[in-house]
């Protein structure tokens, strides 16, 4: 197989860009995330293999790529459907658009968008069904160690007076960090940095797979012709 000096070029630009990294916001500050790298992917590989073993006794079957093409496929699938369903309303509705304006039509969009969360689910949930929060805040621990090293100083008020405070980046540091923010956003960032969730394209809203808001619209409304067509025949 000849290497193509383009695509190593195009490769090594992706990978120094910011899709490997995103920010969330947690505990009301914006924190970046940087995805886990082979080795510490590696890392929680082992780690949860290792707790499938003990839990079951029998050889570890979990593998983080396998997770992947899993929750690749089954999102798949859930898009695949949702634009045949928007097919079937486009053909129902004939040379009318689904919506009459700009505004109906993002907020049909965005009910697709939450319909195919909706659906995803269930499979989320056997996805993640063989990580506990330990392996979760293990890898979001690694990730924030990526990003903003091992140890962090912060100031803690102790007697009315400010006390610089050293502590590490771990799974309890972790637990600390995210103790209000909810599970969603914890689950979120965790799906994220191991590859289980890509970064979406700054749109109003994505959907899931890679369809924006603004592209469900413009399926929904029609065209520009159409739309001063139909308003013209009223």
């Amino acid at each position: 197989m000849t290497l193509n000096m383009q695509n190593l070029v195009t490769a090594i630009e992706q990978a120094d860009s910011e899709s490997h990294f995103r920010e969330f916001e947690v505990g009301g500050q914006m924190l970046t995330f940087p995805r886990l790298s082979s080795w510490d992917q590696g890392r929680f590989e082992t780690l949860v293999q290792i707790d499938e073993t003990k839990r079951t006794g029998k050889p570890a079957t979990f593998s983080l790529g396998g997770t992947r093409n899993k929750s690749t496929l089954a999102l798949a699938n859930i898009m695949a459907a949702t634009k045949r369903d928007l097919e079937t309303l486009r053909k129902k509705a004939g040379d009318k658009p689904l919506a009459s304006t700009p505004e109906e039509a993002l907020e049909m969009a965005k009910q697709l968008q939450e319909n195919v969360m909706e659906k995803f689910e269930p499979y989320a949930d056997r996805i993640f069904s063989g990580f506990n929060r330990s392996h979760m805040a293990f890898a979001i621990a690694m990730s924030l160690v990526a990003e903003y090293g091992q140890d962090i100083t912060y100031t803690k008020e102790i007697e009315g007076e400010k006390v610089p405070i050293s502590c590490q980046i771990d799974k309890e540091f972790v637990d600390k960090l995210f103790a209000s923010a909810g599970p969603r956003i914890f689950e979120d960032v965790f799906s994220y940095v191991i590859g289980l969730a890509e970064k979406p394209k700054p749109t109003e809203a994505q959907l899931a797979a890679g369809m924006s808001v603004a592209d469900i619209a413009k399926e929904t409304i029609g065209d520009e012709k159409n739309s001063e067509r139909e308003q013209g025949s009223e």
